[in-house]
């Protein structure tokens, strides 16, 4: 018999870890927002000692600030440092395409033409919430199948940081056709299992969603002044 190792239990702190991404990705821990350690301790049942482990561990991926006095706050993030999250994720994401497309599967591709035809039923029936979570369900996908962990890693902590604003809820029409219009040329893409011409997508794309929040947050601009 080849020498086996225990599986070992998930430890409590990658568990704090996941939740408190997760709240920071839904918005529940809005940015600047203190993050109140016993509050929490309460909330996931779990002692102080996981609970500082899973901040510092969020603070090292920029998600948190830590202010010596004055505890742990959710990080801030800046109109300049949303547009250049959105050129590097754009970079990421066009190499995951090219690692992608030429490894894919038959069930593989079908896997994400369910998902593309579901983000359409959802943005049909205005479920922008169902939209989003297609969406990413495709773009994680593509990153799965290009199969390089670190790729992947630098992807999340990145996207993390602008998740929580959702601001491509409040996309316009012609934006929303722009989008869903670039999906469809993915697919295509994959099908050929072109991955130079998916890269060129992808990259494509998130200049467009580039464009699209720098048109936003303009408008939010002159909404405030």
């Amino acid at each position: 018999m080849p020498t086996i190792k225990p599986i070992e239990r998930r430890s409590l702190h990658a568990e704090v870890v996941d939740q408190l991404r997760h709240m920071i990705e839904r918005g529940e821990l809005t940015p600047g927002s203190k993050l109140n350690e016993k509050a929490l301790c309460e909330s996931f049942a779990v002692s102080r000692t996981p609970m500082r482990e899973g901040i510092r561990a969020l603070a090292a991926e920029g998600l948190v600030v830590l202010t010596p006095n004055r505890g742990a706050s959710v990080a801030q993030v800046s109109e300049a440092q949303i547009l250049e999250s959105f050129l590097v994720i754009g970079a990421l994401e066009g190499l995951a395409g090219e690692l992608a497309a030429p490894r894919i599967t038959e069930a593989q591709l079908e896997e994400i033409r369910t998902h593309h035809a579901a983000m359409l039923e959802r943005r049909a029936a205005d479920d922008l919430d169902g939209y989003y979570l297609y969406n990413r369900r495709i773009h994680d996908a593509i990153f799965d199948i290009a199969d390089n962990a670190l790729l992947k890693d630098m992807r999340r902590i990145i996207f993390t940081r602008i998740i929580n604003l959702r601001f491509i809820a409040r996309i316009a029409q012609d934006e929303w056709e722009t989008a869903i219009s670039q999906h469809e040329e993915m697919l295509v893409a994959l099908a050929n299992r072109d991955g130079p011409t998916l890269g060129a997508i992808l990259r494509r794309h998130l200049q467009s969603k580039q464009l699209q929040v720098a048109h936003w947050l303009s408008r939010q601009s002159e909404t405030e002044a």
